[in-house]
């Protein structure tokens, strides 16, 4: 089990200059976006534009901060987000962003295709919690609220626990917080 406070990553322009990126973790470590099985980030979108296409790679955004994004995906019409709310979408697909009210901040979970699925869920955190992220390994989000691990560790806002492929440790949570629970299943070879 690996903590990942958000003051410690580093924002990132993305190719298209139209926000940046902050890398939560990739597996494998160092992978990059050529190579990963799954990527976690907290992404900024500063204005309109086209999202970079992923070819291979399943995404899902869920809207962290902000006032909200009207996504377009291809000819399918508007998806508008508010703060909460999520939209899965493939890579390649042709996604137009459209921000309703100033800059909005996303969590964004990126699987390759062929390798990698996850189960995402929302869930309060209101009295004690003992999670089991399964074989496959996972990632705990703290969107909201305070977290306590049984060790007295804090998790702020935006801050990740991470648990790795084969860590079949429980993690115990106090506090009151909204949390973001990833799971992560590896692709059976065909």
């Amino acid at each position: 089990m690996r903590l990942i406070p958000y003051s410690r990553l580093v924002a990132a322009p993305w190719k298209n200059g139209g926000g940046e990126t902050r890398e939560i973790a990739v597996s494998p470590s160092g992978a990059g976006y050529d190579d990963f099985d799954w990527r976690l980030s907290i992404a900024t979108i500063a204005e309109d534009g086209a999202f970079s296409a992923f070819p291979g790679i399943d995404r899902t955004l869920i809207l962290l901060a902000g006032k909200g994004v009207a996504m377009r995906l291809g000819d399918q019409g508007e998806h508008v987000l508010q703060s909460g709310q999520r939209l899965q979408f493939a890579g390649e697909q042709i996604v137009q962003s459209r921000l309703l009210d100033g800059t909005v901040q996303d969590l964004n979970v990126m699987l390759r295709r062929d390798r990698m699925t996850a189960h995402i869920d929302t869930e309060p955190l209101q009295r004690r919690t003992v999670l089991d992220l399964g074989i496959g390994g996972g990632a705990i989000f703290v969107c909201e609220g305070q977290a306590v691990l049984s060790d007295g560790t804090v998790l702020g806002r935006w801050d990740t626990i991470l648990s790795e492929a084969d860590d079949m440790e429980q993690i115990t949570l106090t506090g009151k917080a909204g949390l973001i629970l990833i799971r992560f299943h590896p692709v059976p070879c065909a």
